[in-house]
């Protein structure tokens, strides 16, 4: 526990981390397992308490095969096919969980239990990482980290997030759309940032980005439409700009460069390297945006943006000419002379009479 106020708690202690792959080690029977029913399905049922006595693969149709099994307090064994035994699994993680309050000064298990117990399993089984709970007034906020990304999530939404999670891995369709991802939101978050509204794009986009995260590990994402990646991706940009405009420019960078996964080679993804460069250059990360920028250049990014903040980079690498390059094609574009600001007398300074005997040897060769 940290600081004063709002009371903070490392979860490291608390994580279960590599849990399943302990229980897997134990016997061949479980690797087995997996490959008939999945992995995820197998790890489900063992938080659920399930007991498995065995499984009857079908070779005409996995939901033919047939899983013997016992649950909860009751000893007596049965027999189901794989999607009943999903369902059933489902009903035990799906449960309302009663809140447990943390009390003072809580030790490992307290805080396990706060956060629930269930949740931290299927946590780890999902590679999701809470890292850290921060507990005010009564609510409890747990950050956590997934695929390379960190957010912040009240306890419910966290939970929710999961239990989503859960509910995809075990075939289930949504319950309710308190996570759904409205791709209308969109629209507004542009209406918002035209407005340069930031709080408001970051308020309607960030409960996005953990349930978006974990879309992208499966094999869902694949199955999208072209147009539903390219709004996810609309979306992420917009956010990512509000972050860099809000000053937040670590949490720009993670939020645009999950945007360039989910639009993968496509013309957004040009928008969204450009987007990434200019935040690398607000937060003078030179020789990053270097390569972001001459990345989304050649993916038809608009150069009359990107040539001015291109230039800027390379000046302060030290990379003069390159940059005297990149200043003269912004310039033949049209580039905003507000956008070059200064940095053309800076690198002409830089030359000194070297540059105006190269000028004059370009006119005279032309």
């Amino acid at each position: 526990m940290t600081g004063v106020g709002p009371l903070v708690y490392d979860l490291s202690a608390a994580r279960p981390d590599g849990w399943f792959d302990e229980v897997l080690k134990q016997s061949p029977d479980f690797e087995r397992a997996c490959q008939i029913i999945g992995r995820s399905t197998l790890g489900l049922a063992l938080i659920a308490g399930a007991r498995i006595a065995s499984i009857t693969p079908s070779q005409q149709s996995q939901n033919l095969t047939t899983i013997e099994f016992s649950i909860g307090a009751d000893p007596a064994a049965r027999s189901v096919a794989l999607p009943e035994f999903r369902e059933t699994i489902a009903r035990y993680l799906l449960a309302p969980l009663e809140n447990t309050p943390l009390g003072n000064d809580p030790d490992m298990e307290a805080l396990q239990a706060h956060v629930g117990g269930r949740y931290m399993l299927e946590a780890a089984l999902f590679a999701v990482r809470p890292t850290e709970l921060r507990h005010d007034l009564g609510l409890s906020e747990v950050t956590v980290e997934f695929n390379g990304l960190r957010h912040v999530l009240t306890l419910e939404d966290f939970r929710e997030v999961i239990d989503e999670r859960v509910r995809a891995e075990l075939g289930l369709g949504r319950q309710d759309d308190g996570m759904a991802i409205d791709l209308a939101l969109v629209d507004k978050a542009e209406q918002a940032n035209a407005a340069e509204n930031w709080s408001a794009t970051v308020a309607m986009l960030t409960p996005w980005l953990t349930p978006i995260s974990m879309l992208l590990r499966t094999g869902e994402a694949d199955e999208l439409s072209e147009e539903v990646h390219g709004r996810l991706s609309d979306g992420l940009d917009l956010l990512g700009t509000a972050y860099a405009n809000m000053g937040d420019l670590d949490a720009a960078n993670e939020v645009l460069r999950l945007g360039v996964q989910w639009a993968g080679e496509s013309g957004k993804a040009a928008d969204l390297f450009l987007a990434l460069g200019r935040a690398s250059v607000a937060a003078q990360k030179h020789g990053e945006a270097i390569g972001l920028l001459r990345r989304a250049i050649r993916l038809g990014a608009d150069e009359e943006i990107a040539m001015p903040l291109l230039a800027q980079s390379l000046a302060a690498r030290d990379q003069a000419l390159a940059a005297v390059v990149c200043l003269d094609r912004a310039r033949e574009l049209g580039a905003d002379a507000e956008d070059l600001g200064a940095l053309g007398p800076d690198l002409q300074a830089r030359f000194g009479d070297a540059w105006s005997r190269f000028e004059a040897w370009m006119n005279d060769a032309e």
